[in-house]
């Protein structure tokens, strides 16, 4: 199990879900990880061996204008042939230490690259973003704005000569487009499709459901008092945060926030009689499942919880990725957000819409039960199932 690109804990998640669940199969699973700081309390104690991801290091400066997933491969080191070759010589050797039957690769496209010819089955797990409807180009991620077919060519073509330059030096056919990436590739998306980054799947990509650990962290501590409860889940560097606290402190409010890296000196200045700063992780189903309201930048794992939880939601997004799941949101009318970059919104204001509204709520309600009986346990079990009919 192989991942490349992306940060925090959701792609670790989601891979040991799936991996205890090969494991109750009777298969060894190996991990391939980008951040090895994060392995030990997750992936070792849990019994699974761990190497180390080949990654991109270097930053590009003035990179250009590429408005589809292949502006991600290029963040990845795939605009320079030479470098590229060199992550598919180290992948390989990692495949010939491991010799896997079965590829598995979360948000890891130079790993699916490199096993291209390899006569071994491959998987794609991830969330939509992670894995685009892969026609003849890459659509656009911003698909709310009309954006002409030959931008997201040009894009496509602008990555793939240097991929093939890569693939020439390392002694291998050409791609005959940038999509072909996940020709053979068996593609499994772990999300709700009313949160599908994309609007246009189709059968290349088969929809299987939600994956977070819902069980990890502390239980919650919700403070004392009568009023509706808020979960949020955000960064403290974030520009409104401190405004979005001072009005999470009005009366009928009770919040409970997890801000990582928060200051000491901070927590004293935000908190209140009913809003408690909780330093350590927080596990998530209860604490949806206690609340009214849940804030969070968009991250597919506290979105997907909150929507099982029939909870409405408000969303901060930072990024293009958090800010396409935004947009589902709103659109399916279970929450509203923030876009990315503005400041000063009058959060009382969209507090008061969520708590005291009954539209949103409603919304809410409704897909939970739509969805009724998801849950992240089920998603492994069909996950293990794909991958099992691919060992097969």
């Amino acid at each position: 199990m192989a991942w490349e690109l992306g940060a925090n804990m959701g792609h670790i998640d989601r891979m040991l879900i799936t991996a205890r669940a090969m494991r109750d199969l009777g298969h060894d699973v190996t991990f391939a990880l980008k951040d090895l700081a994060r392995a030990h309390g997750r992936v070792v104690r849990d019994g699974f061996p761990v190497l180390q991801s080949p990654i991109w290091l270097p930053r590009m400066a003035n990179p250009p204008r590429l408005v589809n997933f292949s502006s991600v491969l290029a963040a990845g080191g795939w605009l320079d042939g030479a470098g590229l070759a060199g992550l598919l010589c180290a992948w390989r050797n990692l495949f010939d230490l491991v010799r896997p039957d079965l590829l598995v690769c979360d948000h890891a496209p130079t790993a699916l690259l490199a096993m291209r010819g390899r006569r071994v089955p491959v998987a794609a797990i991830g969330n939509c973003f992670e894995l685009p409807p892969h026609r003849d180009f890459f659509p656009v991620m911003n698909y709310w704005d009309v954006v002409d077919r030959a931008a997201c060519e040009r894009s496509d073509a602008l990555v793939l000569a240097p991929v093939n330059q890569a693939l020439e030096l390392t002694g291998d056919a050409p791609l005959p487009r940038l999509t072909a990436l996940f020709e053979g590739v068996r593609c499994l998306a772990a999300t709700l499709p009313e949160f599908a980054h994309y609007p246009d799947y189709d059968e290349r990509i088969t929809m299987v459901g939600p994956s977070y650990v819902g069980d990890s962290g502390v239980v919650p501590n919700w403070p004392a008092g009568e009023g509706r409860r808020v979960f949020v889940y955000l960064s403290p560097e974030h520009a409104d945060f401190d405004a979005l606290m001072t009005a999470l402190r009005s009366p009928g409010i009770v919040a409970l926030v997890h801000a990582k890296g928060l200051s000491a000196e901070a927590v004293r200045r935000l908190s209140g009689p009913a809003l408690r700063f909780e330093p350590s992780p927080v596990q998530m189903d209860p604490a949806v499942a206690g609340a009214d309201l849940v804030i969070s930048h968009a991250s597919i794992g506290t979105v997907s919880a909150a929507a099982l939880a029939g909870c409405p939601q408000l969303v901060l997004p930072n990024h293009m990725e958090q800010y396409m799941v935004a947009r589902r949101i709103v659109d399916a009318g279970v929450g509203l957000a923030v876009p990315p970059g503005s400041k000063g919104s009058d959060y009382s204001a969209l507090l008061d819409a969520l708590l005291n509204r009954p539209a949103h709520a409603a919304a809410a309600r409704a897909l939970a039960q739509r969805h009724a009986g998801v849950t992240p346990g089920a998603t492994a079990q069909r996950i293990a199932s794909e991958l099992e009919a691919l060992l097969a």
